[in-house]
């Protein structure tokens, strides 16, 4: 699943379900700063997305450490990484 299919069809209507859509909005909003602002690729910068969601205070006040930890781990889950690049170098030839 890419990126912006997971946070539309996954993560925000589990958000605007369990804390409204007020602040479902605020949290995407908060954590669209960490997507921006993370180094790397899409992917990662998607984790970073859902990491700043699942650590946020109130969604571990009100899921607690261990469902918080549950639905990182799933939404990650949805997005693959991305394969890193190899670079491999061989001798020239003489």
């Amino acid at each position: 699943m890419d990126v912006e299919t997971a946070i539309e069809t996954q993560i925000e209507p589990v958000l605007a379900e369990t804390f409204g859509l007020s602040f479902s909005k605020c949290l995407a909003t908060m954590a669209t700063l960490d997507f921006i602002t993370a180094s790397g690729g899409k992917t990662l910068r998607y984790r970073a997305f859902v990491d700043s969601i699942c650590s946020g205070e109130r969604v571990l006040e009100k899921w607690g450490p261990e469902l918080a930890k549950k639905k990182c781990q799933e939404w990650k889950d949805l997005v693959p990484l991305e394969p890193e690049p190899v670079v491999i170098l061989t001798p020239a030839s003489s």
